[in-house]
């Protein structure tokens, strides 16, 4: 029972598990919404979610939460413009879901 425990925790540190990092990050400025800002830059919390895929790719972006769809559009055309290094679990490049919070101040 202990070689099995060893070999258990052997392999789950040989192939741990890695979550996707960014290559091109997300980025979001005030030029890129100036059309849409009128008055003032605006204040609040939008939640992006999506796919990485095993090559790092973002697929089927989806706000989930939003406090200007105005804004949506613009958001979600950013977050298909990142790319990130793939998740990897036991060696293994892997599709992965992914929550993007990104906050207005």
């Amino acid at each position: 029972m202990k070689f099995l425990l060893y070999i258990l925790l052997l392999t789950s540190i040989l192939f741990a598990s890695e979550l996707p990092r960014p290559k091109k990050e997300f980025t979001l400025t005030y030029w890129d919404m100036k059309k849409l800002i009128y008055a003032e830059i605006p204040k609040g919390k939008v939640v992006v979610e999506f796919y990485v895929n095993e090559r790092g790719e973002v697929e089927d972006p989806i706000i989930i939460n939003t406090f200007n769809v105005n804004l949506n559009d613009i958001i979600l055309n950013k977050v298909k413009q990142s790319t990130y290094y793939p998740a990897i679990q036991n060696g293994k490049p892997v599709k992965i879901k992914y929550s993007l919070p990104i906050q207005f101040k």
